[in-house]
């Protein structure tokens, strides 16, 4: 759980404390405190829209089947830069990266970029976020699909494959 509390953390905490302020403070005149609430609610959402997962970490389908087929685990994240989930899962992504290390291929692909389109009918990726392990012989051996990755479930299955 530590590992949802990171530098994304902040960019949506800050922006929330500043606007439930500017709702507590007593503004006098209707016009005012419109002008405020608007200022503050952009504030806020601009905050969350600076926030995105990224790009994908490869460049076509053809290296992404490369690396499937390369005899490790592969682990493959499908996100897309519009999904709160996809993003409160960076740092549980991050922290599972870093603990496999050489041992693991991991792919991520963003739904929006065209060079996922075949990868997403493949393994049925149609809702982001979905992760997916593929063992040594290329066969699926764990998904999930939809919320926050669970951790100890994808490691189990990166050791297993």
């Amino acid at each position: 759980m530590l590992e949802f509390f990171n530098q994304y953390s902040a960019f949506l905490t800050i922006p929330g404390i500043i606007v439930l302020m500017i709702a507590l403070l007593p503004i006098k005149g209707r016009r005012r405190q419109v002008i405020i609430y608007m200022v503050a609610g952009i504030i806020g959402l601009s905050a969350v829209l600076i926030l995105r997962p990224g790009t994908s970490s490869v460049a076509s389908e053809v290296e992404a089947q490369s690396l499937i087929t390369s005899g490790q685990p592969v682990f493959i994240e499908f996100f897309s830069n519009s999904c709160t989930a996809c993003l409160a899962s960076q740092p549980i992504v991050q922290s599972l990266e870093s603990e496999m290390g050489d041992n693991v291929q991991v792919i991520k692909l963003n739904v929006q970029d065209s060079l996922a389109s075949q990868l997403i009918r493949d393994y049925r990726a149609y809702l982001t976020p979905t992760f997916v392990v593929i063992g040594r012989d290329g066969k699926v051996v764990w998904r999930q699909s939809g919320g926050l990755l669970k951790k100890s479930e994808a490691l189990d299955a990166l050791e297993s494959a």
